[in-house]
Protein backbone atom coordinates (compact mmCIF):
# COMPACT_ATOMS: atom_id res chain seq x y z
CA UNK A 1 0.00 0.00 0.00
CA UNK A 2 1.31 3.28 -1.11
CA UNK A 3 2.08 6.12 1.40
CA UNK A 4 -0.49 8.74 0.79
CA UNK A 5 -0.95 12.13 2.68
CA UNK A 6 -3.95 10.92 4.80
CA UNK A 7 -2.32 7.91 5.19
CA UNK A 8 0.20 6.27 7.62
CA UNK A 9 1.90 2.82 7.34
CA UNK A 10 1.23 0.66 10.12
CA UNK A 11 4.49 -0.84 10.87
CA UNK A 12 5.66 -3.89 12.91
CA UNK A 13 9.20 -4.09 13.94
CA UNK A 14 9.48 -7.87 14.57
CA UNK A 15 13.30 -8.54 15.93
CA UNK A 16 14.77 -11.88 17.64
CA UNK A 17 15.17 -10.94 21.21
CA UNK A 18 18.57 -11.06 22.72
CA UNK A 19 18.37 -13.82 25.05
CA UNK A 20 18.78 -12.27 28.95
CA UNK A 21 21.17 -14.96 29.78
CA UNK A 22 24.54 -12.84 28.86
CA UNK A 23 26.35 -9.53 28.71
CA UNK A 24 25.46 -7.09 26.22
CA UNK A 25 28.59 -7.27 23.57
CA UNK A 26 29.38 -4.80 20.27
CA UNK A 27 27.33 -7.18 18.34
CA UNK A 28 24.45 -7.06 20.70
CA UNK A 29 24.69 -3.17 20.79
CA UNK A 30 24.73 -2.58 16.90
CA UNK A 31 22.04 -4.92 16.91
CA UNK A 32 19.69 -3.09 19.57
CA UNK A 33 20.97 0.66 18.05
CA UNK A 34 20.22 -0.23 14.77
CA UNK A 35 16.56 -1.46 15.98
CA UNK A 36 16.16 1.51 17.71
CA UNK A 37 17.18 3.71 14.70
CA UNK A 38 14.76 2.05 12.52
CA UNK A 39 11.94 2.40 15.04
CA UNK A 40 12.85 6.13 15.09
CA UNK A 41 13.47 6.73 11.63
CA UNK A 42 10.28 5.24 10.46
CA UNK A 43 8.34 6.03 13.02
CA UNK A 44 8.60 9.95 11.70
CA UNK A 45 6.56 8.72 8.41
CA UNK A 46 4.33 5.32 9.67
CA UNK A 47 2.78 3.87 12.85
CA UNK A 48 4.98 1.86 14.00
CA UNK A 49 4.89 -0.98 16.42
CA UNK A 50 7.71 -3.18 18.32
CA UNK A 51 7.43 -6.85 18.28
CA UNK A 52 10.06 -7.55 20.93
CA UNK A 53 9.53 -9.45 24.02
CA UNK A 54 12.05 -11.65 26.29
CA UNK A 55 9.00 -13.38 27.88
CA UNK A 56 7.93 -14.84 25.12
CA UNK A 57 11.38 -17.42 24.13
CA UNK A 58 11.39 -17.68 28.29
CA UNK A 59 10.58 -21.30 27.49
CA UNK A 60 13.00 -21.92 24.85
CA UNK A 61 16.39 -24.12 25.75
CA UNK A 62 17.81 -21.45 25.40
CA UNK A 63 16.42 -19.32 28.35
CA UNK A 64 14.65 -22.02 30.28
CA UNK A 65 18.02 -24.40 29.63
CA UNK A 66 20.29 -21.71 31.78
CA UNK A 67 17.58 -21.21 34.21
CA UNK A 68 17.73 -25.24 35.18
CA UNK A 69 21.12 -25.05 34.95
CA UNK A 70 21.44 -21.89 37.67
CA UNK A 71 18.63 -23.34 40.12
CA UNK A 72 20.70 -27.32 39.87
CA UNK A 73 24.46 -25.57 40.29
CA UNK A 74 24.22 -21.96 41.94
CA UNK A 75 21.19 -22.52 44.14
CA UNK A 76 20.59 -19.55 46.53
CA UNK A 77 22.96 -17.44 44.00
CA UNK A 78 22.38 -13.65 45.23
CA UNK A 79 20.99 -12.54 41.99
CA UNK A 80 21.57 -8.78 43.00
CA UNK A 81 25.10 -9.27 43.78
CA UNK A 82 25.77 -10.03 40.17
CA UNK A 83 27.52 -7.54 37.66
CA UNK A 84 26.81 -8.12 34.09
CA UNK A 85 30.00 -10.30 33.37
CA UNK A 86 29.28 -12.23 36.58
CA UNK A 87 26.44 -12.92 34.64
CA UNK A 88 27.96 -13.86 31.21
CA UNK A 89 30.27 -16.07 32.74
CA UNK A 90 27.15 -18.07 34.27
CA UNK A 91 26.11 -18.83 30.77
CA UNK A 92 29.81 -19.82 29.32
CA UNK A 93 29.85 -22.32 31.83
CA UNK A 94 25.79 -23.68 31.60
CA UNK A 95 27.45 -23.97 27.60
CA UNK A 96 30.29 -25.72 28.81
CA UNK A 97 27.99 -28.37 31.22
CA UNK A 98 26.84 -31.09 29.03
CA UNK A 99 22.84 -30.62 27.53
CA UNK A 100 19.99 -31.58 29.87
CA UNK A 101 18.06 -33.73 28.35
CA UNK A 102 14.34 -31.90 27.41
CA UNK A 103 12.74 -34.34 30.30
CA UNK A 104 14.60 -33.20 32.77
CA UNK A 105 14.29 -29.62 32.18
CA UNK A 106 10.71 -29.51 31.33
CA UNK A 107 9.55 -28.59 34.77
CA UNK A 108 11.40 -25.32 34.01
CA UNK A 109 9.77 -24.37 30.45
CA UNK A 110 6.25 -24.71 32.42
CA UNK A 111 7.58 -22.36 34.37
CA UNK A 112 8.85 -20.40 32.37
CA UNK A 113 5.53 -20.68 30.40
CA UNK A 114 3.73 -19.74 33.39
CA UNK A 115 5.25 -16.18 34.33
CA UNK A 116 7.87 -17.21 35.98
CA UNK A 117 11.52 -15.30 35.67
CA UNK A 118 14.65 -16.48 37.07
CA UNK A 119 16.35 -13.47 39.38
CA UNK A 120 19.67 -13.75 37.45
CA UNK A 121 17.61 -12.89 34.04
CA UNK A 122 15.61 -10.28 36.55
CA UNK A 123 18.40 -8.79 37.45
CA UNK A 124 20.28 -9.24 33.91
CA UNK A 125 17.09 -7.01 32.44
CA UNK A 126 17.98 -4.12 35.20
CA UNK A 127 21.34 -3.68 34.19
CA UNK A 128 20.28 -3.54 30.92
CA UNK A 129 17.62 -1.05 31.24
CA UNK A 130 20.44 0.95 32.62
CA UNK A 131 22.27 0.78 29.27
CA UNK A 132 19.38 1.75 27.94
CA UNK A 133 19.05 4.85 29.41
CA UNK A 134 22.60 5.65 28.67
CA UNK A 135 22.49 5.35 25.10
CA UNK A 136 18.94 7.15 25.06
CA UNK A 137 17.28 4.48 23.19
CA UNK A 138 13.64 4.78 23.04
CA UNK A 139 12.55 2.37 25.36
CA UNK A 140 14.87 2.10 28.25
CA UNK A 141 11.90 -0.97 29.36
CA UNK A 142 12.82 -2.85 26.32
CA UNK A 143 11.66 -6.57 26.11
CA UNK A 144 9.91 -6.07 29.66
CA UNK A 145 6.51 -6.86 28.23
CA UNK A 146 4.60 -10.21 28.36
CA UNK A 147 1.89 -10.56 25.09
CA UNK A 148 -0.50 -13.16 24.96
CA UNK A 149 0.20 -15.98 22.55
CA UNK A 150 -1.58 -17.94 20.30
CA UNK A 151 -1.76 -21.89 21.71
CA UNK A 152 0.80 -23.60 19.58
CA UNK A 153 -2.16 -26.37 18.33
CA UNK A 154 -3.84 -23.36 16.67
CA UNK A 155 -1.07 -21.85 14.98
CA UNK A 156 0.16 -25.68 13.53
CA UNK A 157 -3.48 -26.17 12.24
CA UNK A 158 -3.85 -22.72 10.76
CA UNK A 159 -0.15 -23.31 8.98
CA UNK A 160 -1.00 -26.72 7.81
CA UNK A 161 -4.36 -25.79 6.34
CA UNK A 162 -1.94 -22.69 4.30
CA UNK A 163 0.52 -25.72 3.28
CA UNK A 164 3.93 -24.10 4.99
CA UNK A 165 3.96 -26.95 7.86
CA UNK A 166 4.08 -30.75 8.49
CA UNK A 167 2.21 -32.11 11.07
CA UNK A 168 3.92 -35.15 12.65
CA UNK A 169 1.81 -34.47 16.01
CA UNK A 170 -1.30 -37.26 14.70
CA UNK A 171 2.26 -40.05 14.43
CA UNK A 172 3.85 -38.90 17.20
CA UNK A 173 7.09 -37.33 15.11
CA UNK A 174 8.21 -33.42 14.84
CA UNK A 175 6.50 -30.78 13.48
CA UNK A 176 8.20 -28.77 10.61
CA UNK A 177 7.83 -25.35 8.72
CA UNK A 178 7.93 -26.15 5.24
CA UNK A 179 9.17 -23.61 2.81
CA UNK A 180 10.60 -25.80 0.17
CA UNK A 181 8.66 -23.84 -3.10
CA UNK A 182 11.62 -21.39 -1.81
CA UNK A 183 14.34 -23.71 -2.32
CA UNK A 184 14.68 -23.98 1.92
CA UNK A 185 15.13 -27.12 3.86
CA UNK A 186 12.11 -28.40 6.28
CA UNK A 187 12.44 -26.43 10.06
CA UNK A 188 11.57 -28.32 12.75
CA UNK A 189 9.71 -26.44 15.28
CA UNK A 190 8.92 -28.92 17.62
CA UNK A 191 10.30 -32.37 18.22
CA UNK A 192 8.56 -35.39 19.13
CA UNK A 193 8.60 -34.88 22.57
CA UNK A 194 7.23 -31.67 22.32
CA UNK A 195 9.92 -29.15 22.74
CA UNK A 196 9.13 -26.16 20.83
CA UNK A 197 12.29 -23.88 19.49
CA UNK A 198 12.33 -20.38 19.15
CA UNK A 199 10.46 -20.36 16.03
CA UNK A 200 7.16 -21.76 17.25
CA UNK A 201 7.41 -19.31 19.88
CA UNK A 202 7.61 -16.24 17.63
CA UNK A 203 5.02 -17.68 15.75
CA UNK A 204 2.95 -17.98 18.10
CA UNK A 205 3.08 -14.39 18.84
CA UNK A 206 3.47 -12.53 15.16
CA UNK A 207 0.45 -14.44 13.91
CA UNK A 208 -3.06 -13.14 15.97
CA UNK A 209 -0.93 -9.62 15.16
CA UNK A 210 -0.93 -9.93 11.48
CA UNK A 211 -4.30 -8.09 10.31
CA UNK A 212 -3.25 -4.74 12.03
CA UNK A 213 -0.53 -4.20 9.95
CA UNK A 214 0.63 -3.39 6.42
CA UNK A 215 4.66 -4.67 6.61
CA UNK A 216 6.29 -6.47 9.05
CA UNK A 217 9.84 -6.24 9.32
CA UNK A 218 11.56 -9.08 10.34
CA UNK A 219 15.29 -8.25 12.09
CA UNK A 220 17.78 -10.87 12.92
CA UNK A 221 21.58 -11.57 12.88
CA UNK A 222 23.43 -13.52 9.63
CA UNK A 223 23.03 -16.56 11.28
CA UNK A 224 19.33 -16.87 11.61
CA UNK A 225 18.94 -15.76 7.73
CA UNK A 226 17.48 -19.47 7.06
CA UNK A 227 15.20 -19.41 9.75
CA UNK A 228 13.97 -16.09 8.74
CA UNK A 229 13.56 -16.65 4.98
CA UNK A 230 11.32 -19.58 5.98
CA UNK A 231 9.14 -17.34 8.97
CA UNK A 232 8.94 -14.76 5.91
CA UNK A 233 7.22 -17.30 3.68
CA UNK A 234 4.83 -18.53 6.38
CA UNK A 235 3.59 -15.37 7.17
CA UNK A 236 3.59 -13.90 3.18
CA UNK A 237 1.86 -17.35 2.41
CA UNK A 238 -0.72 -16.11 5.29
CA UNK A 239 -1.41 -12.65 3.41
CA UNK A 240 1.61 -10.67 5.11
CA UNK A 241 3.84 -7.99 3.30
CA UNK A 242 7.23 -8.67 4.43
CA UNK A 243 10.67 -7.59 4.73
CA UNK A 244 14.39 -8.72 6.12
CA UNK A 245 16.65 -6.53 7.90
CA UNK A 246 20.20 -8.39 8.80
CA UNK A 247 22.34 -7.39 11.25
CA UNK A 248 25.91 -9.30 11.25
CA UNK A 249 27.98 -10.51 13.99
CA UNK A 250 30.78 -7.98 15.05
CA UNK A 251 34.93 -9.48 15.45
CA UNK A 252 36.41 -9.56 18.66
CA UNK A 253 40.05 -9.31 17.42
CA UNK A 254 39.75 -10.79 14.74
CA UNK A 255 37.50 -13.73 16.14
CA UNK A 256 33.42 -14.02 15.48
CA UNK A 257 31.58 -15.77 17.87
CA UNK A 258 28.76 -16.43 20.08
CA UNK A 259 28.88 -14.78 23.29
CA UNK A 260 28.32 -18.26 25.25
CA UNK A 261 31.95 -18.88 23.99
CA UNK A 262 33.17 -16.13 25.77
CA UNK A 263 36.06 -13.55 24.85
CA UNK A 264 33.51 -10.58 25.52
CA UNK A 265 36.00 -9.64 28.59
CA UNK A 266 37.03 -6.09 28.22
CA UNK A 267 34.56 -5.54 25.61
CA UNK A 268 30.83 -5.11 27.84
CA UNK A 269 29.67 -1.64 27.82
CA UNK A 270 30.52 -1.09 31.40
CA UNK A 271 34.13 -1.49 30.35
CA UNK A 272 34.71 1.92 28.27
CA UNK A 273 31.69 3.64 28.73
CA UNK A 274 32.53 5.62 32.14
CA UNK A 275 36.26 7.24 30.45
CA UNK A 276 34.14 7.88 27.13
CA UNK A 277 31.16 10.04 28.39
CA UNK A 278 33.29 11.81 31.03
CA UNK A 279 35.81 13.07 28.64
CA UNK A 280 33.57 13.26 25.42
CA UNK A 281 29.98 13.96 26.89
CA UNK A 282 27.23 12.19 26.80
CA UNK A 283 25.46 13.02 23.66
CA UNK A 284 28.91 12.48 21.68
CA UNK A 285 28.89 9.04 22.85
CA UNK A 286 25.21 8.17 22.17
CA UNK A 287 25.86 9.66 18.89
CA UNK A 288 29.51 8.16 18.09
CA UNK A 289 28.65 4.58 19.46
CA UNK A 290 25.56 4.81 16.67
CA UNK A 291 27.46 5.92 13.95
CA UNK A 292 30.72 3.61 14.48
CA UNK A 293 28.33 0.40 14.89
CA UNK A 294 25.97 1.42 12.27
CA UNK A 295 28.25 3.37 9.61
CA UNK A 296 31.31 2.48 10.45
CA UNK A 297 31.05 -1.07 10.79
CA UNK A 298 28.66 -0.73 8.55
CA UNK A 299 26.76 -3.84 6.64
CA UNK A 300 29.13 -7.11 7.37
CA UNK A 301 31.24 -5.86 10.08
CA UNK A 302 34.76 -6.83 8.49
CA UNK A 303 36.85 -4.88 10.92
CA UNK A 304 36.47 -5.81 14.53
CA UNK A 305 35.53 -3.26 17.46
CA UNK A 306 37.67 -1.63 19.09
CA UNK A 307 38.19 1.55 21.43
CA UNK A 308 40.56 3.42 18.97
CA UNK A 309 38.14 3.67 16.21
CA UNK A 310 35.51 4.54 18.30
CA UNK A 311 36.90 7.09 20.08
CA UNK A 312 37.80 8.44 17.07
CA UNK A 313 33.25 8.51 15.68
CA UNK A 314 32.90 10.05 18.97
CA UNK A 315 34.60 12.54 18.19
CA UNK A 316 33.24 12.58 14.79
CA UNK A 317 29.86 13.05 16.35
CA UNK A 318 30.96 15.58 18.54
CA UNK A 319 31.74 18.07 15.66
CA UNK A 320 28.19 17.39 14.37
CA UNK A 321 26.41 18.26 16.97
CA UNK A 322 28.45 21.78 16.90
CA UNK A 323 28.24 21.98 13.55
CA UNK A 324 25.12 21.49 13.19
CA UNK A 325 23.18 23.23 16.55
CA UNK A 326 20.55 25.28 15.98
CA UNK A 327 19.44 23.88 12.45
CA UNK A 328 16.14 22.64 12.67
CA UNK A 329 15.32 21.33 9.12
CA UNK A 330 12.41 18.81 9.09
CA UNK A 331 13.91 15.51 8.06
CA UNK A 332 10.18 13.09 7.42
CA UNK A 333 11.01 14.50 3.74
CA UNK A 334 14.36 13.62 3.35
CA UNK A 335 13.31 10.11 5.06
CA UNK A 336 10.63 9.10 2.61
CA UNK A 337 12.83 9.77 -0.10
CA UNK A 338 15.74 7.43 0.83
CA UNK A 339 13.24 4.84 2.26
CA UNK A 340 11.22 4.48 -1.30
CA UNK A 341 9.36 1.13 -1.63
CA UNK A 342 11.24 -0.50 1.03
CA UNK A 343 8.81 0.43 3.38
CA UNK A 344 10.68 1.32 6.73
CA UNK A 345 14.22 3.08 6.78
CA UNK A 346 17.39 1.39 6.84
CA UNK A 347 19.56 3.00 9.40
CA UNK A 348 22.67 2.45 7.44
CA UNK A 349 21.13 4.66 4.89
CA UNK A 350 19.72 7.05 7.47
CA UNK A 351 23.38 6.64 9.42
CA UNK A 352 25.83 7.19 6.36
CA UNK A 353 23.78 10.28 5.88
CA UNK A 354 24.49 12.02 8.36
CA UNK A 355 28.17 12.20 7.55
CA UNK A 356 26.95 13.60 3.91
CA UNK A 357 28.40 17.11 2.52
CA UNK A 358 24.83 17.56 0.70
CA UNK A 359 23.92 20.38 1.98
CA UNK A 360 19.80 18.83 1.55
CA UNK A 361 20.52 16.52 4.19
CA UNK A 362 19.06 17.43 7.52
CA UNK A 363 21.72 16.70 9.75
CA UNK A 364 20.20 18.01 13.07
CA UNK A 365 16.92 17.15 12.25
CA UNK A 366 18.21 13.79 12.09
CA UNK A 367 20.56 13.98 15.11
CA UNK A 368 17.81 14.81 17.10
CA UNK A 369 15.49 12.14 15.70
CA UNK A 370 17.39 9.28 16.64
CA UNK A 371 18.67 10.28 19.31
CA UNK A 372 15.33 11.81 21.05
CA UNK A 373 16.69 15.17 21.47
CA UNK A 374 17.52 14.55 25.36
CA UNK A 375 19.47 16.54 27.10
CA UNK A 376 23.39 14.68 27.66
CA UNK A 377 23.17 14.13 31.94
Amino acid sequence: MARTATHRERVLLAPVTVSPTKPLTPTHLKYLLSLDMIRRATGAFADVDVAYHHAVYAGSRQVAGFWHYLERHHPGLDAHALSEEDIGHLYVAHHRDASAPFASIRPMVRRAENGWTHPVTARLLDLWEQHYRRLGMADPHLGRGRPELASADEVIDLMSRHAVCLDGRPLSAPVHLDATRRGLPLRAVLNEEGQANYLLYLLRELIPLLPRYDLVVLAHDVELRHDYRTVAHVLETLGSRVVRFEVPRVPLEGVTRSARAGGWEGYTLDAYQGRLVEEHGLAAFRLGLRLYLVAGLGRTAAQSFALRPLERWIRRAARLLRDHAGDAAEPVPYLTGITGRLGYADPYRVATALLSKDGDVPVAGLIHLLTGGSEAR
